[in-house]
């Protein structure tokens, strides 16, 4: 299984977020990054269930993307980032994350390219801040959004040949990925404390009672370049993740 030069990441969710957490979600994007709400475009696709009529393939700005989500089922939306850009999808019908129409995920993916060491070190200091950017903003996603399961990885999103995301998503202790948010009764089950003291390269409490957890600066892979992921998952308590076929 060759791995794709992405990481991707998706938030499982109890049911399809409201208008407002959408508006939310996106505010906290355009405040994030800097950008204007009045003058910056974004990439729109869109299109209905099952349906080629109707679709969009556009650009817009923000008022124009909080008016594709509210009447659009499946999307894309492509935010700037400094190094590359942030794709936002929600997909709920054909080629859906979980094949399992009832289990309502967001996803987000981006280029590892932006991410990568250099040999140049004043490059080097800007391409750390751009890693942490990226830790920050997909805890703060997942402040908005508090899903019941966050993982994701360099390489594509896989899990294991007789693993499904839905049944992943309700254990306690679910397998550990390179990304990880885990809901208030895991972070309890672990050990609150055990938990926000993993030897991990970003840690973030949220205000719901969850944690966003990334075990790998990005873009290292857990099994490929060192052996942090198997010391967090040694002080968690849980299993590493199986990634023997995508979804």
């Amino acid at each position: 299984m060759e791995d794709y030069d992405t990481i991707e990441i998706a938030y499982v969710l109890d049911g399809e977020p409201s208008i407002a957490i959408y508006k939310s979600l996106f505010e906290v994007f355009t405040e994030y990054l800097g950008l204007d709400y009045e003058g910056d475009v974004y990439s729109i696709r869109a299109r209905q269930i099952n349906g080629y009529n109707n679709n969009v393939d556009t650009t817009g700005k923000y008022d124009d993307v909080i008016q594709t989500l509210s009447s659009y089922p499946n999307w894309s939306v492509e935010i700037p980032l400094s190094y590359d850009e942030l794709t936002v999808t929600r997909t709920i019908d054909s080629h859906n994350l979980t094949s399992i129409p009832s289990c309502e995920s967001i996803y987000f993916s981006t280029w590892i390219y932006g991410l990568k060491d250099t040999d140049d070190e004043e490059l080097l200091e800007t391409v750390k801040q751009y890693r942490r950017n990226f830790a920050e903003i997909h805890a703060q996603a997942a402040n908005t959004l508090e899903p019941k399961w966050g993982f994701g990885r360099r390489g594509g999103l896989a899990i294991g040949e007789d693993e499904a995301i839905e049944e992943l998503a309700t254990k306690t202790r679910p397998p550990l990925y390179e990304y990880n948010v885990f809901r208030a009764e895991t972070v309890e089950a672990i050990g609150r404390e055990q938990v926000l003291s993993a030897p991990a390269y970003y840690v973030e409490e949220l205000d719901w009672g969850g944690v966003f957890m990334a075990v790998t600066e990005p873009p290292k892979q857990c099994g490929h370049e060192c052996q942090q992921c198997d010391e967090v998952a040694d002080q968690l308590g849980l299993s590493l993740a199986k990634t023997e076929r995508y979804h």
